[in-house]
């Protein structure tokens, strides 16, 4: 009998189809742990009408963050059918119930009380829902029952957070909680953001592994399909659209036509572009082979010249830099060691004013040649542990050491500093005279982690910049690192409904 209530897409086409003339009533969430308040829901939203379908939320699609959704869409949906009162489940494959509603077209789409005030919706998916359901013939509805959450259920009874997760979460709660959050998003959409650093192209060609060659000791692959992918400073600049009030990119560049197609397909819109381009100077661009049925890397080819300013005089980009130089910029230099940041234009950034931050990335095209040393002011730097032991020749201290001798060094002249350590979270030691603080990671169903520290340095740099609780600036750097390695390469950017969805869904 279950298996017969739960439906696909084309059978929710078909049950509209057959019923022309029933009042359908459709409830749509993730509804992880199903609990009493979900029961009520739908008893509620059963009197609006005749028929009710219940559409849960994909796994791929919840951004509840680490750990959710706890039960898989197959047993949510099992779960929901056993329901007397519900006639149909079905699974949707997106992030809002939009395309459900424009194949189901119910006469009432039903929310709970907690989406009367649709501005207090993270995500503004309520304003297209109300939209999508109203253009079939519907009307958006709601209960007046009491709300409960399954989000609190979990963090309170199924303990899915470690020891070092939890000492996190009582922190920020300690620090005042998501209005604290809410008060750092805040500042963060004030701030006039510029991003320096070079733009990077991250094409993944995804294959079929067959074997070993025949006549070498070389993987043998069939070639399906590539993606590119807007990296480096590109990556950064694309998260802060979103965050920011407003964000300027300067870059140099090839001039290719592919890329140039790029810039205007995949460049949040909202970016000021400022850009020169270098004659037979290549895009950076690095190529992954990809084993597409399990997103693991079987080879990279790296395209690049590191010699720019040999070829090219400097001195145009480093004007463009001082043209947007301004006191009131949060200035965010992504190093990423290909050639950018070396002669005058290293002494323009060093010039700068307002408030700069830095990263300096290693990596195989540049290993032991990029030094956060090269950089002589900032008041804010971010780097992993491989970066920290190349800056002090040191293989062999720990993290925590690392961590502390750049403390011994950047601290007291004032300048804060972050240390990432993958899937162990990231320390973070705020200015002079201010506690150290080490926060976990919080990450889970990992599909890549490039562009994770991207991600982590972009927003941490504005939280620093905003003056907010030191505990948010590695907490809500680590959830963002988090939600983008969820993304393959950056084929999309982590958007601030995103981050305000699972921060909420972790503090509950």
């Amino acid at each position: 009998m279950r298996a017969k209530k739960i439906l696909d897409m084309e059978g929710l086409k078909r049950l509209r189809e057959d019923r022309p003339s029933a009042l359908l009533v459709h409830c749509h969430g993730v509804f992880d742990v199903l609990h009493a308040g979900h029961l009520a829901y739908f008893e509620s939203a059963k009197k609006f009408g005749e028929v009710l379908v219940i559409t849960i939320t994909a796994d791929e699609f919840v951004n509840k963050g680490p750990g959710r959704p706890y039960f898989n869409s197959a047993v949510r949906a099992n779960m929901i059918a056993a329901l007397e009162i519900v006639d149909f489940v079905a699974i949707s494959r997106a992030a809002t119930a939009v395309p459900v509603l424009e194949t189901l077209r119910p006469n009432f789409y039903v929310k709970g009380p907690d989406y009367k005030n649709k501005a207090l919706d993270a995500t503004g998916g309520i304003y297209a829902e109300e939209a999508a359901v109203e253009k079939g013939g519907g009307r958006l509805v709601f209960t007046d029952d009491d709300t409960h959450s399954s989000s609190t259920l979990i963090n309170k009874f199924f303990n899915q957070w470690t020891e070092d997760q939890v000492k996190a979460i009582d922190a920020v709660n300690g620090a005042g909680g998501f209005a604290e959050v809410e008060k750092a998003l805040e500042a963060l959409s004030k701030q006039d953001v510029c991003v320096i650093g070079e733009p990077i192209v991250d094409t993944y060609r995804f294959c079929s592994p067959n074997s070993i060659s025949s006549k070498s000791p070389s993987i043998s692959a069939s070639y399906l399909y590539e993606e590119n992918y807007l990296g480096g400073s590109l990556a950064i600049a694309n998260h802060l659209a979103g965050l920011a009030k407003s964000v300027t990119l300067l870059i140099t560049h090839g001039g290719e036509p592919y890329f140039l197609e790029l810039l205007r397909e995949k460049l949040d819109p909202r970016i000021k572009l400022v850009e020169q381009s270098l004659l037979n100077i290549p895009t950076p661009r690095k190529t992954r082979y990809i084993a597409v049925d399990k997103a693991q890397r079987i080879f990279e080819i790296t395209h690049l010249r590191s010699d720019q300013w040999l070829r090219h005089s400097p001195k145009e980009f480093s004007k463009l830099i001082q043209k947007t130089n301004s006191k009131k910029n949060t200035t965010i230099l992504a190093d990423f060691g290909h050639g950018l940041f070396e002669n005058s234009v290293l002494e323009a950034v060093d010039a700068l004013d307002g408030f700069v931050t830095v990263n300096v990335q290693t990596n195989s095209s540049n290993l032991g040649f990029n030094p956060y040393t090269k950089h002589k002011r900032f008041a804010y730097l971010s780097i992993d542990t491989k970066e920290a032991q190349i800056a002090y020749h040191d293989r062999f201290s720990s993290p925590r050491d690392l961590a502390r001798r750049l403390r011994e060094d950047l601290t007291r002249v004032g300048t804060a500093f972050s240390m990432t350590l993958g899937s162990n979270g990231s320390y973070y030691f705020p200015n002079r005279g201010r506690e150290e603080l080490h926060v976990a990671a919080f990450a889970d169903n990992v599909v890549d982690a490039t562009g994770a520290g991207d991600a982590f340095f972009g927003l941490t740099s504005l939280l620093v910049k905003s003056g907010c609780p030191d505990i948010l600036v590695p907490f809500l750097g680590n959830v963002f690192a988090g939600l983008k390695t969820r993304i393959i390469g950056n084929k999309s950017s982590v958007s601030r409904a995103q981050l305000v969805k699972a921060v909420t869904s972790i503090l509950k």
